[in-house]
């Protein structure tokens, strides 16, 4: 499902069957960036994410001076610290619901209570964060062509090389799919489409061990920049990421053998959404998080 679909079917919906709708309502990321909204929500200006987000964390922050969305101020009441975060303007308000890493707000007004408001955004709030979908970040990192590349920064002649496959499917087996350095047996995947690869592990050299607990990173690849050829945008989203450590261990033999990790790669008409996992996550789990993705935004037009 679609954060729009969220918006339009879980907070613009018929309240109740009693033909009663939210005035406004929107899922924003803790960092101001949309990810859906309904067309009559005010634009956000950054001072007023960032306040909110420290009412978050610093409840009563907003108290003094008001609660302010799109330059509209709504006089703060109760809410719930940490959690819940209600406005009220007149005869309508608004009510915030603080996800792990998103913000989810109804805008409402009269015939609209202020229960209902609440019902509908905390609601949906609370579904989100059991699902685990409240934990979904992006973080922008660019790298200069001409810099050095860490193990697991991407090269600009990995990706050409990745694209080439996508064009004619079947280019990157004989060589490996490479990501950072990192050799990946290729698999059977969706020619043109997506293309999956297992990890290999050179007995001769060093392999690199994660410790922890399960972990997936999600990259997307914009490809205008690479076909300039000077620089890397790389967007890095993070599900249920913990804590690891990294080690390195030496072997002599001279042999190849396949690791417990591997990568999904799903390709839209403008990125590359890149997912690497490792044990105990499984091949299965991480192409239905890589593809949904991939399938959401080839239905976004991107």
């Amino acid at each position: 499902m679609s954060w729009q679909t969220y918006v339009d079917d879980h907070l613009m919906c018929d309240i109740d069957g009693q033909g009663q709708h939210l005035a406004a309502a929107a899922i924003i990321g803790l960092d101001g960036s949309v990810w859906a909204q309904s067309s009559s929500f005010p634009q956000l200006k950054p001072q007023e994410v960032i306040d909110i987000g420290k009412d978050f964390d610093e409840p009563g922050h907003l108290a003094p001076k008001g609660l302010h969305l799109g330059g509209t101020k709504y006089m703060v009441i109760q809410g719930e610290p940490g959690a819940v975060i209600r406005g009220k303007k007149g005869s309508g308000g608004v009510t915030i619901k603080k996800t792990g890493q998103a913000l989810v707000f109804g805008i409402y007004e009269e015939p609209v209570p202020p229960g209902q408001c609440n019902m509908v955004v905390e609601r949906l709030g609370d579904y989100l964060i059991e699902q685990g979908l409240g934990n979904l970040f992006l973080v922008y990192v660019q790298q200069e062509e001409k810099k050095e590349y860490p193990t697991d920064s991407l090269k600009p002649e990995e990706i050409t090389a990745v694209l080439n496959d996508f064009n004619e499917p079947g280019s990157l087996a004989p060589t490996g799919l490479y990501l950072g350095g990192t050799k990946y047996m290729v698999i059977q995947g969706e020619p043109g489409a997506v293309i999956r690869g297992k990890k290999l592990r050179e007995s001769s050299g060093r392999l690199f061990l994660v410790r922890g607990s399960p972990r997936l990173h999600l990259g997307l690849v914009n490809l205008s920049r690479m076909e300039k050829g000077r620089e890397i945008n790389v967007f890095l989203a993070l599900f249920n990421v913990f804590t690891y450590e990294m080690r390195s261990v030496e072997f002599d033999e001279d042999s190849h053998n396949a690791g417990p990790g591997g990568v999904t790669v799903k390709k839209t008409s403008q990125a590359l959404i890149i997912g690497i996992y490792d044990e105990p996550m499984t091949p299965g789990q991480c192409n239905v998080i890589v593809e949904r993705l991939g399938d959401y935004l080839i239905d976004q037009g991107l």
